[in-house]
């Protein structure tokens, strides 16, 4: 074990990976754009507050800054070249939809576009938005829920159903094993 004193910015700040990375979905300017997030989390169960983390940088944050909800789709490890390619590429430069021939979900709570494919997606009323140092965090209210009835066992993801897809951060992406272990009282 090694230990080094960080006095701005460490070597590399990935050690909370893997994660399960999120797409974005919002419209804004009569544009619809895609991008994945592995800054993400849930932040309250009552209210259900789900929230991402976008850099100002990205096209996407001052799509999030105008619009009104937005939504998070989770996808399978089938489709992690998608996410990469998503993610590779900013809405600035390409229209991702028809670049990548993209197929849209709108949502049934709130007209906001999920990118297909998903076996689970949020539709999130936003609610607020938090400098957070060189990111933003999006906070959105769960206003609808999509989940694919065969990738759960009960209220939890079944690994022998679905991948899901995982970010060890630089370009990797893996999937859990499907073991489960049930440990404690349900």
């Amino acid at each position: 074990m090694r230990f080094y004193a960080v006095a701005k910015q460490p070597r590399h700040f990935n050690h909370f990976y893997p994660a399960v990375p999120v797409v974005i979905g919002v419209e804004a300017r009569g544009r619809v754009n895609f991008m994945p997030a592995v800054w993400n989390l849930g932040l309250s169960f009552d209210p259900p507050l789900f929230g991402v983390g976008v850099s100002p940088k990205r096209f996407t944050h001052g799509l999030l800054e105008e619009a009104s909800a937005f939504g998070v789709t989770f996808h399978p490890f089938e489709q992690a070249g998608l996410v990469q390619r998503l993610g590779s590429l900013s809405g600035r430069e390409v229209d991702k939809v028809a670049a990548f021939g993209l197929e849209v979900v709108r949502g049934r709570a709130l007209d906001v576009p999920l990118l297909d494919g998903f076996y689970a997606a949020y539709e999130l009323e936003k609610t607020d938005a938090l400098a957070t140092g060189d990111h933003t965090l999006f906070v959105g209210r769960v206003r609808g829920i999509w989940e694919d009835p065969d990738a759960f066992a009960g209220e939890t993801l079944n690994p022998v159903r679905v991948r899901a897809l995982l970010y060890y951060g630089r370009y990797r992406y893996g999937h859990p094993a499907p073991e489960v272990r049930e440990l404690g009282e349900k």
